[in-house]
């Protein structure tokens, strides 16, 4: 079984990178990469994924205001720089909190746990 998945960072760099992790994994399916939340969110609605890879601090809608507008069946592996948030995203039910600079083996590790 392949999870749809998306992917959403101001960075366009850490996208990049996301997106050929999501190529070099098998059992997922790239079906989106957005630069912010609030984009991407109109386009979450009308087309859930099972996994988000979302950064945490991005102007306008953050990852963490974010997940608490999705489906409760969409799993979250947040990817930020920052370590001050991890309490806050497992409280939003976080599948992994990953930090920048992300490396595959902790991204297929956190891929597996969804």
């Amino acid at each position: 079984m392949k999870l749809r998945c998306a992917i959403i960072d101001d960075e366009p760099l850490a996208v990049e990178l996301m997106e050929g992790y999501v190529r070099d994994t098998p059992f997922l399916t790239l079906c989106g990469s957005f630069g912010s939340g609030t984009i991407a969110l109109s386009t979450l609605r009308d087309h859930p994924v099972d996994l988000l890879f979302c950064d945490i601090q991005m102007p306008g809608l953050n990852g963490m205001e974010l997940s608490r507008m999705l489906p409760p069946e969409t799993r979250i592996v947040f990817t930020t720089a920052f370590s001050r948030y991890a309490v806050e995203g497992f409280r939003v039910n976080a599948v992994d909190y990953l930090l920048k600079p992300i490396s595959y083996a902790d991204f297929l590790s956190a891929a597996n746990k969804a």
